[in-house]
């Protein structure tokens, strides 16, 4: 594995939803794992990993929660966004999803289907 100070981007997510983790499976298989900026935190197998970030299980059940190399918290379209910046191919969508009238389409829009996730996966007992 290559040396590199950087920080791995820390994304949160809930593998619950197949909706959600077919996304997220999808950006796994796009990033090189030997680099090692990533780490994946599904919310079922270490829940208790999330009092160190002050979020709950319901707040990732509803939208994507990552770290960025900073240490800030994103939540929702800025989680995928963080997301978009790291992986390889998908930079350029990164950079749309920061344009102020794009970016907030892309949030209105990430945050309504999420709220339709989150009712669907309710309704079939999911969670």
């Amino acid at each position: 594995m290559p040396h590199d100070d950087k920080k791995p981007l820390e994304v949160i997510y809930n593998s619950v939803c197949p909706v959600c983790d077919a996304g997220i499976c999808r950006f796994k298989k796009k990033v090189n794992p030997d680099h090692g900026h990533y780490v994946w935190l599904d919310i079922n197998t270490a829940p208790y990993r999330l009092s160190e970030y002050g979020i709950s299980i319901d707040d990732v059940r509803l939208k994507l929660h990552a770290i960025d190399r900073e240490g800030n918290l994103r939540v929702g379209m800025e989680a995928v966004t963080a997301i978009f910046s790291e992986t390889p191919n998908y930079r350029w969508l990164a950079f749309l999803a920061r344009v102020p009238l794009l970016k907030q389409i892309a949030s209105q829009l990430y945050n309504a289907t999420a709220f339709m996730l989150y009712r669907w996966n309710t309704s079939k007992g999911r969670w």
